[in-house]
């Protein structure tokens, strides 16, 4: 099955570069990835033009907005443009490392939807700080009260068939940190398959996302949830 891989980018021209090298190493010798799209989120910096330093070797498509729209609105982007049988997005600084794709493949040949999984047996993760540990237990003590506690929601690494991640996608209400969210409810709402499975996973430098950011977000959970309509 060939592989779409999205990966959105707001003024990442300090880690985009690594990940997208690793991307390079990696592909020359694996084949299973038929596109990649990186998705400028109206950045600032460079991160348009480093991008494009990598499309002689790499099979790459950048996408840009003209200005930032929040996380949730680039992979959506990155979806409608996606022209494989898998759709996976990955986060822009490599914290999942690209060697990690084999097991998504594998777990999107048993589910409809997969997720990795920070802190279920049998993951790697390095570099996590004890707060960060703290207000990630928080976060998923609530999420479980909305059917979500099981789901690493919060990890930049999922994939889906691409009719189902389509049909997700298509009326996205939340457009930055929830949409993670917001597509695991949904898919769980449809009935769909979900496969969770356990990655390596390392804490990178200048994350957008920090402990306060991520308990507030939590919170403005029930709000989205009672925006989503069932679908059709």
């Amino acid at each position: 099955m060939s592989i779409s891989l999205i990966i959105p980018a707001y003024n990442e021209e300090k880690r985009l570069g690594v990940f997208l090298q690793s991307i390079v190493d990696y592909s020359n010798q694996q084949q299973d990835i038929g596109e990649i799209i990186v998705v400028d989120d109206g950045s600032s910096d460079a991160t348009l033009s480093l991008a494009e330093k990598f499309s002689h070797n790499l099979p790459l498509r950048i996408i840009k907005h003209e200005k930032n729209r929040g996380k949730g609105a680039a992979v959506r982007t990155g979806v409608m443009a996606a022209a494989s049988d898998y759709i996976i997005f990955m986060d822009a600084d490599g914290a999942t490392p690209i060697t990690e794709l084999p097991k998504m493949a594998d777990a999107l040949e048993e589910a409809q939807v997969a997720i990795g999984n920070r802190w279920m047996a049998g993951s790697q993760t390095q570099r996590r700080s004890s707060l960060r540990k703290l207000a990630g237990f928080i976060y998923r003590q609530y999420m479980g009260l909305f059917g979500l506690g099981q789901i690493d929601t919060m990890c930049g690494f999922k994939g889906y068939h691409s009719a189902v991640a389509r049909k997700l996608f298509s009326n996205l209400q939340e457009e930055r940190w929830l949409f993670d969210a917001e597509i695991a409810y949904k898919a769980i709402q449809a009935g769909y398959t979900i496969k969770n499975f356990p990655i390596t996973w390392e804490s990178k430098d200048g994350s957008k996302l920090d402990s306060k950011t991520l308990i507030k977000t939590a919170f403005q959970i029930w709000p989205l949830i009672r925006k989503i309509k069932p679908l059709i």
